[in-house]
């Protein structure tokens, strides 16, 4: 499965592929509250590359690199993605991962 390379027009934030097929889950993965931390990251993101004027709902917050692999809630971890190609691009891709 190929992955899913996302560039944020506005900001230019790269969705990056791993360098690495060897990540392994983490035990305890960097929590992430989504009516705090979801909120917290938007009001980063309009404060720091203005209002995109975008309906934020079709909007997934998405981790570069997943907590479950041991990436955190930093700022450049982060990317707002639009809902449709997290889900059915992104998100499948990751679910692929490091399985054969």
């Amino acid at each position: 499965m190929t992955y899913f390379k996302y560039v944020d027009s506005r900001s230019g934030l790269v969705n990056y592929e791993p360098s690495s097929t060897t990540w392994k889950k983490v035990p305890n993965p960097t929590p992430w509250d989504s009516s705090k931390d979801r909120g917290a990251y938007i009001t980063y993101y309009i404060n720091t590359y203005g209002n995109p004027g975008w309906d934020w709902a079709s909007y997934d917050i998405h981790h570069i690199k997943p907590r479950e692999y041991g990436g955190g809630n930093e700022k450049s971890n982060l990317i707002p993605v639009p809902r449709s190609i997290h889900q059915q691009l992104i998100t499948a891709w990751w679910n692929s991962y490091n399985k054969g």
